[in-house]
């Protein structure tokens, strides 16, 4: 019998929609035939204890509750971690490293390491550019346009990314596949509609909106809020998840109260950390969720794959990598991104929404982008890599798996 492919996976942070997705897919292609995958990844990976899959978790751990050293060990780990996982490669045999987390800051120096090794690269692309840099943007940005080149496959999540990929990188459409993001599952809610939203003390006589996920600059929320104030007595607004890069919770609150927000009236805070059991409730007591990004956002969003799988009706700014699927199958209300005028259209649309959820539609996205495909998408891929070093023996995988 022949020897399978071994393919070392890494993911480099604790969580967050990244971490979710490479739980998802890994998930989903342990077992299959002629595959043997390892994720390394640090120690406190979020989905350690919920793991199914071979794990090794031996990357040098980044978190740290002090923020200068957790700033101090990111760097660090820039350029220890990428060497770990090449030596655990090469201590399993696995032929492939596939990078859930890009370090291209630092690929001028693993990258001699890799091919030393003898390694096949390949890499998931979630976010094909960046838009700011660690230390000097300019030669960053020249690294991680080499280290897609060096990749023998890189996975993208939608046609607009493999071209935006092909365009940025100067790489060959051959080497790039589209795997679209799965649908993001957390289970039932805990109670109905009514209940939850007496435990969570929200107004039973208004719509409410859900803006989830991390709070982030490019994600609007401010511009969010002055858009609500004409319909704040029809509208209620829960903000779920944790400040990032910089946003003051604060800061939102003082604009909500001059705005004549009040709280418990018209929104309810809830900025930690959303535990994975409440997120299901707070999908199911909302009427619909607001995406309301900027043009600055270039990624793909694990929350509106969360919105599929619970069926929630979204309020999405018109961006080629979420936009784009809302319309397509009807789930929601699309408007331009940055404009108050067109935010406040978009809300006095969806409001007024009768037919909303198009159950179709979530049933559509959900067969054609189930995890199950998007994993036979994933290791189709790695047979012709390790097939075309002939350094490395052919395996039964080679033959495809269907």
């Amino acid at each position: 019998m022949a020897d399978p492919i071994r393919v070392l996976h890494y993911f480099a942070f604790p969580g967050g929609g990244i971490g979710r997705y490479c739980h998802e897919l890994l998930s989903h292609m342990v077992g299959l035939p002629g595959l043997e995958i390892e994720l390394a990844c640090i120690p406190s990976y979020h989905y350690r204890d919920q793991a199914q899959y071979p794990i090794w978790p031996g990357l040098r751990e980044i978190t740290h509750p002090w923020p200068l050293r957790r700033r101090l060990r990111f760097a660090i780990n820039l350029f220890v971690n990428p060497l770990r996982a090449i030596r655990r490669a090469k201590q399993t045999g696995a032929q492939i490293i596939h990078l859930s987390t890009i370090p291209h800051v630092t690929f001028a120096l693993w990258s001699r390491a890799l091919k030393k090794a003898n390694l096949r690269l390949v890499a998931t692309a979630h976010d094909v550019r960046r838009s700011q840099g660690l230390i000097w943007y300019r030669y960053e940005i020249g690294q991680l346009k080499k280290l897609y080149r060096m990749c023998d496959a890189i996975f993208v999540h939608s046609t607009y990314q493999k071209n935006d990929l092909i365009d940025f990188a100067g790489v060959s459409a051959e080497k790039v596949h589209i795997v679209p993001h799965g649908p993001y599952y957390h289970g039932p809610p805990q109670a109905d509609k009514e209940t939850l939203r007496r435990r969570y003390g929200i107004p039973l006589d208004k719509q409410v909106a859900l803006f989830f996920g991390d709070i982030r600059p490019d994600k609007n929320l401010d511009l969010f809020l002055r858009a609500m104030v004409p319909f704040k007595d029809r509208l209620f607004l829960v903000v779920a998840g944790q400040a990032k890069q910089g946003i003051s919770i604060p800061r939102l609150k003082s604009l909500a109260e001059g705005l004549g927000l009040c709280e418990g009236i018209n929104i309810k805070w809830l900025t930690y950390y959303i535990p994975y059991e409440e997120v299901p409730n707070l999908f199911a007591l909302a009427d619909w969720l607001a995406m309301p990004y900027s043009s600055s956002f270039t990624s793909q969003s694990g929350v509106l794959n969360i919105a599929i799988a619970q069926r929630l009706p979204v309020l999405v700014s018109d961006l080629p990598t979420v936009g784009e699927l809302v319309r397509r199958y009807d789930i929601g209300v699309s408007i331009p991104p940055d404009n108050l005028m067109h935010l406040r259209r978009g809300i006095a649309k969806i409001l007024d929404c009768r037919d909303f959820p198009n159950v179709n539609g979530f049933e559509q996205i959900a067969r054609l982008n189930s995890w199950e495909n998007n994993a036979k998408i994933t290791c189709s891929t790695y047979a012709p890599i390790v097939a075309a070093d002939p350094s490395i023996e052919e395996t039964g995988l080679q033959a495809g798996i269907v």
